[in-house]
Order: C-alpha cells, then sequence, then structure tokens
C-alpha cells in the first residue's frame, strides 16, 4: 500500500507567484518612495529658509535699535568656509549645503545655499543694494529670503523684494536663474 508524501515546501510555481508580487508591489514601493525623498529635502529647504528669514528679521530689529535699520549685508569671499553661511543657523544644519555668493542683474546681493546632495534645491537671501545720497554709504533697506526647487522656482519667505526685483537671481530652473 502507497502512503501519501505530505508535501513541506513551496512549488515553483507559488514560489513564481509570489516573485511576482514582489515585483508589481515594488514597482509603486520605489516611485513613492523617492517622491518623499524630495520631499523631505524641500522642507529641509523651506526650514533652512524660514530659520534664515527668521535670523535676518532679528538682526534687522537689532540694527535699528542702535539707528542704521539696515538688513545684514552678504559679506566675505565666495567660499563654503564663508562665515555667513552659518550666521543665522547651526553649523550642523547647513553642513550638508554649500554656499556661494552673488549679485544679480539688479544689484541684489545674494547668499546662496545649494543641498549638497540635490543641487536643484536652493536657499537665497537676497539684500537690495541703494546708495545713500548724502553719505555716499551703502544702505540695505529691503531684502527676500525664498527656496527654490524643480517644481517652484520662487517661494519667498519674506521680504520686500518680489520675484520681478529679483531679476537674474539664483534659482534652481536650467538657466539658474530667476
Amino acid at each position: 500500500m502507497l502512503k501519501n508524501k505530505s508535501s513541506k515546501g513551496f512549488t515553483l510555481i507559488e514560489l513564481v507567484i509570489v516573485i511576482a508580487i514582489i515585483g508589481i508591489l515594488a514597482t509603486f514601493a520605489v516611485p513613492a518612495f523617492n517622491n518623499s525623498v524630495r520631499t523631505a529635502r524641500v522642507a529641509s529647504a523651506r526650514a533652512l529658509a524660514a530659520t534664515i528669514n527668521t535670523g535676518v528679521i532679528s538682526s534687522y530689529i537689532e540694527s535699528t535699535m542702535s539707528g542704521s535699520g539696515n538688513y545684514p549685508d552678504v559679506t566675505g569671499a565666495n567660499a563654503d568656509d564663508n562665515l555667513f553661511k552659518s550666521k543665522f543657523t547651526d553649523a550642523s544644519v547647513t553642513a550638508n549645503w554649500t554656499f556661494s555668493t552673488a549679485v544679480d542683474g539688479a544689484g541684489n546681493k545674494c547668499a546662496v545655499w545649494k543641498l549638497a546632495n540635490d543641487a536643484t534645491i536652493i536657499v537665497v537671501y537676497a539684500v537690495n543694494i541703494t546708495d545713500k545720497p548724502a553719505a555716499g554709504d551703502v544702505e540695505l533697506t529691503k531684502y527676500n529670503v525664498y527656496f527654490s526647487h524643480a517644481d517652484a522656482d520662487f517661494t519667498s519667505l519674506g521680504g520686500d523684494l518680489t520675484k520681478g526685483n529679483l531679476a537674474g537671481a539664483p534659482a534652481s530652473n536650467p538657466a539658474g536663474q530667476l
């Protein structure tokens, strides 16, 4: 008399079906993961821009109390070790950002932070440079802090300068300017 052997493993067809299901699920999971990484990077830019904006406003209030009423100037060499890079933030926050300075086509000085692992995400502090008529000194009376990424080239977090005032300022578009 033959005894029935009880099966203790999976058949080949069962394994193929499970692998196919895992493959189908992965095709949905990978784009969702990439989108969440991009969203986190944009949120990081928004947080950095908000921190810089708060620091700029605080610095302006301090300068108003001392009589000058100027926004902070973008000073120093165009290098990643520029002290302005971490002037309003902790150095550990800006460690993942490269820093440069620029002057746009409208005469605004710009401090630019680019995310190290995604250079299309940038944060910009732009301050308008005007000459005081009597003293010949520089007056910094308007500013804007904004961030830029592939889906939105200008998201302002505060300031008097509009996108129109910032012609040629850095952005994440292919031409690299607003």
